[in-house]
């Protein structure tokens, strides 16, 4: 096999470059060339090798001064020399000689420390020139304490280095650096190869060894090189395409080199073909050309001597071949494990990086949006300093700062799309739901406190089709819920803890459904149990408006929370016992139908001509205080018989809350009123709605006779009192 020389193998055109078989006797100090006992260079400093012949030529070459110049000026120049900083800084060798100026004289006996050398400056000699200095046990300590590649390149730094560490008594430190250089154990060097040009192939650049292209991290074993693709396609010669590419050679040429299977279009899978390195066919013709030169000759011992280095080569080629598997299976555990190692220790920068973006201000969604790996500095497996930080700081905040507000844009039109999206699906399916039971559903506004529609809403994910149509399928469910959630927290605060059985689903009903008739004859006068009741008085601390009965499952859709009147509860009961009521079965739609008016006892006499109903009663005492009315009592009004009589009395005046607009309803369908309520549940109505849906129900549904709560009922308006009374005259019974 030719001789590869070291910028070949390297990859690198240091004139101090490591040869591939280790120290020769060329390159070896004299002391080295002799008997291993006696003059070793490895027994002494490098005062040993500094002194040699062959280093005479490199040393710096120094002016003498001139006569009368002071010791002490030269030694004081001289410190100043090798004075040391805190950063270590190292040159590359020049490849001239270097003369340092001639030390100026000293112009003064008083300062002799002022004398200047123009030569060399700290720069160029190296702050750690004095390393030289140290014993040798204390510098082998130091080496076997590095890696195989910090060895080289600690090689490359002087001559005298390499001469140390290239002699074969200092191979040790070559064996230990490659037994500790990394999680999987090294394979020993196979013999064609030293110590250290094998540690320069293993863990030496990832650069092509004929081009020095970058990235090529592949090693061919049998062809002890890096190789890119395109050196591959150039200089890999097929045995099949033999004749083609070498038709100057021979054959049999092949059989004392080794091949790799991976050929230029292989895309680094292995193949059952043999690859040849073309340099190395011409090299081995060159080398065979001269052996067979000597024998035509006629030199004694030619014939023996080609014999016999074929016979060394197929056999060098059979080792190489056999021993490859060995080094590529090192090669795949050793780049999984650091691959794993790698992983690990950018998985712990990030951690570091996530964890200063945090402390800056920044969450952990803005982080999110744009991925770990998309942060500058995140994608280095190295540790992450105070001074890496601040380096990369500015970078991290730019980028963070620009994609939080695009997070914050682009959430903020998710929120109102989920938002919107859940108010259309239930707008959808409250058109479908029995009208009448709207005073107990939420408002539209309201649909995302549905359970269904909860999870939905985040705006910091993206929902699907699916999910929505998911979501819609557990709407009546969800809506179920709501009203019995309400319905139980409102229901404790009355008195006397009225719930004694068990209490039933406030389930939603459909227009479709078959038992929606049945729906209809029965009524909702105990759909939402106790809170349906004439005693269930509640009062709205914002609009402070009174709501009683089913009015107060329509109060759910306002904001805030409603409080139950204790005095409100005591004026119903007062009235209910005036009447002679069950205050446990009374509801305000049957007072409603009873029509009474009632006068306050509690009043002046002057103020008695007032005739209120039982609403007006309820709002009456609430707002009296409690001196002048401690508790309820009232008279019952009856109507006029005749205008005859009204006359005859003074006609005393009816007291009724300020005309209010009313919205009426039809129960059996959604279609009326077509100018009323929105499917938002918010709308008014003109004067006589009522009449309209009383014909709207006759007319549409065939009913004669329509009954309030039955087939039309009134859907007040939110924040807004009931009207008291319709205008009427009466007197006392």
């Amino acid at each position: 096999m030719p001789v590869t020389t070291r910028r070949q193998l390297m990859g690198l055109s240091h004139p101090n470059a490591i040869s591939e078989r280790g120290p020769t006797e060329d390159t070896l100090p004299r002391t080295m060339q002799e008997s291993d006992d006696d003059d070793d260079p490895m027994d002494g400093s490098f005062a040993v090798l500094s002194s040699s012949e062959e280093d005479e030529d490199h040393e710096p070459v120094r002016d003498e001064p001139e006569s009368g110049a002071s010791e002490e000026a030269l030694d004081h120049e001289e410190s100043d020399l090798l004075e040391v900083d805190d950063d270590y800084e190292v040159s590359p060798p020049k490849a001239k000689r270097i003369k340092l100026g001639k030390v100026k004289r000293a112009t003064s006996s008083k300062s002799p420390a002022k004398a200047k050398r123009t030569g060399v400056s700290r720069r160029i000699r190296g702050r750690l020139q004095n390393m030289l200095s140290l014993s040798f046990d204390v510098l082998f300590l130091i080496f076997s304490e590095l890696g195989p590649m910090d060895l080289v390149n600690l090689a490359r730094t002087s001559k005298a280095l390499r001469q140390v560490l290239t002699s074969r008594k200092s191979m040790w430190v070559w064996i230990v650096a490659r037994r500790n250089a990394g999680p999987i154990m090294v394979p020993d060097p196979p013999e064609d190869m030293s110590e250290p040009a094998w540690a320069l192939l293993l863990f030496g650049p990832a650069v092509c060894s004929h081009c020095s292209t970058k990235n090529v991290h592949r090693i061919d074993f049998a062809l002890r090189r890096r190789l890119c693709t395109i050196c591959r396609k150039r200089n890999l010669v097929h045995s099949i395409r033999f004749r083609f590419r070498c038709p100057d050679l021979k054959e049999s040429v092949m059989d004392l080199l080794p091949y790799t299977k991976i050929g230029g279009w292989a895309e680094g899978r292995a193949s059952s073909g043999r690859f040849y390195w073309k340099p190395d066919l011409y090299d081995m013709t060159n080398k065979l050309a001269e052996l067979e030169e000597d024998r035509n000759a006629g030199k004694a011992g030619a014939q023996e001597r080609l014999k016999l280095f074929r016979a060394e080569r197929i056999l060098f080629v059979d080792s190489i071949i056999q021993s490859c598997p060995e080094f590529e299976k090192w090669a795949k555990e050793e780049a999984e494990a650091q691959a794993h190692i790698s992983q690990e220790r950018r998985a712990q920068r990030r951690e570091a990086l996530k964890d200063r973006i945090l402390s800056a201000g920044y969450v952990s969604a803005d982080i999110d949006y744009i991925g770990m790996s998309a942060v500058p500095g995140a994608n280095v497996d190295k540790i992450l300093t105070e001074k890496a930080w601040r380096r990369i700081r500015r970078k991290v905040e730019s980028r963070l700062s620009s994609a939080r507000e695009r997070r914050l844009q682009e959430r903020c039109r998710r929120e109102i799309e989920y938002k919107t999206k859940a108010e259309q699906c239930y707008s959808d399916i409250l058109r479908q739901v029995l009208p009448v039971q709207r005073s107990y559903l939420p408002a539209v506004s309201q649909a995302c406190e549905l359970s269904c529609f909860r999870e939905l809403l985040n705006p910091d994910r993206v929902v699907l089709l699916t999910e929505w149509a998911d979501a819609t399928g557990q709407l009546r469910e969800s809506l179920s819920e709501w009203m019995s959630l309400h319905r139980d927290k409102y229901t404790s605060l009355l008195p006397l803890n009225p719930y004694g059985g068990q209490v039933k689903a406030m389930e939603v009903k459909l227009l479709s459904d078959p038992s929606i008739e049945a729906w209809h004859r029965a009524g909702t006068h105990d759909f939402a149990g106790k809170l349906e009741l004439a005693t269930s008085v509640f009062r709205h601390p914002d609009t402070n408006t009174i709501h009683i009965g089913r009015d107060v499952c329509h109060a759910w859709k306002m904001k805030g929370e409603l409080e139950f009147s204790e005095r409100g509860a005591e004026a119903v009961h007062s009235l209910l016992q005036e009447l002679h009521l069950d205050p446990e079965t009374t509801t305000p739609s049957m007072l409603e139908q009873l029509d009474r008016c009632f006068v306050c006892a509690c009043c002046p006499a002057d103020l008695q001509r007032i005739h209120r109903s039982w609403r007006s009663c309820v709002f009456h005492f609430v707002d009296c205080s409690e001196t002048d009315h401690p508790y309820p009592r009232w008279r019952v009004v009856s109507p006029l018989v005749s205008p005859d009589d009204e006359a005859r009395r003074g006609s005393p005046f009816d007291y009724c809350h300020p005309h209010q607009p009313e919205t009426w309803l039809c129960n059996h369908c959604s279609d009326f009123p077509s100018h009323g309520p929105s499917p938002s549940l918010v709308g008014t109505s003109e004067d006589g709605m009522q009449e309209h849906a009383h014909r709207h129900v006759q007319a549409v549904h065939n009913i004669d006779r329509p009954l309030v709560d039955v087939d039309l009922f009134l859907y007040p308006d939110l924040g807004i009192d009931r009207p008291y009374c319709k205008p009427r005259h009466t007197i006392l019974t």
